[in-house]
């Protein structure tokens, strides 16, 4: 996976109109994130529907955790894919198509999101996964629709993107500098008028104690004593 290309595709999917009331296309957010692992966008997903759409629900439902279930069954068979945790899964996807359609045009896409993800798991392909996210889309579209405040429409895509980016984009390169400047040691060295010493160094003076360096000239070193005092001491250019 390669951090710019995969930034691109979300810049890209943040730019689209999409559809007022469904969002963008499951296929939209496949083309964008094929490339990414089948298990890292499993878990993406579920995050976006637990930090997104998942709160409302479990306030306003708070007998019903079928789609809380499903999402935590998917993760079990995420941590050790066994059969046995497979079938835990296809059975809490079941039971979110009985919430979806017992809640039909009343948050219903919450515990179809989690399906879709629950489905994925075992599956030949991860569209499962992108019409999650799409069914996430589509309810954060219908919550404000509720309102009128039709302007928040981006904001509900961006949020999802910026959940997405945590889990797929591969962590920034480190870029090493070039040319280092010295680093100086952390134990405290003796001092030596014969030695040469860094700025931000730290010395055993036999009189003074420990002193650390503040400043440094051809031939000479500033120091600061433990009383907070400043003197100036000779060293080797």
């Amino acid at each position: 996976m390669d951090r710019a290309a995969l930034n691109a595709k979300f810049d890209r999917l943040l730019a689209l109109r999409g559809d007022p009331v469904k969002g963008l296309p499951a296929t939209e957010w496949a083309a964008a994130l094929e490339s990414v692992p089948r298990d890292v966008l499993m878990r993406a997903a579920i995050d976006v529907i637990r930090s997104l759409v998942l709160e409302e629900w479990a306030d306003r439902r708070k007998d019903d955790q079928r789609p809380q279930k499903a999402l935590d069954a998917t993760e079990a068979w995420l941590a050790s894919p066994t059969p046995e945790a497979l079938k835990a899964v296809k059975n809490a996807a079941k039971d979110c198509t009985a919430a979806r359609n017992e809640t039909f045009g009343d948050g219903h896409r919450v515990p179809q999101a989690a399906r879709h993800v629950a489905w994925a798991a075992g599956a030949e392909d991860a569209s499962g996964i992108f019409e999650a996210i799409q069914s996430v889309e589509e309810e954060l579209l219908a919550r404000i629709a509720l309102f009128s405040e039709y302007h928040r429409g981006p904001e509900q895509r961006r949020a999802i993107a910026d959940i997405l980016k945590k889990h797929v984009l591969p962590p920034e390169p480190v870029v090493e500098d070039p040319d280092p400047a010295p680093r100086a040691s952390a134990d405290p060295v003796p001092y030596s008028a014969d030695g040469h010493f860094e700025l931000g160094q730290r010395l055993i003076h036999k009189k003074f104690g420990e002193i650390l360096v503040t400043s440094v000239g051809e031939t000479w070193i500033e120091v600061t004593l433990p009383d907070a005092s400043k003197k100036r001491l000779a060293h080797k250019p």
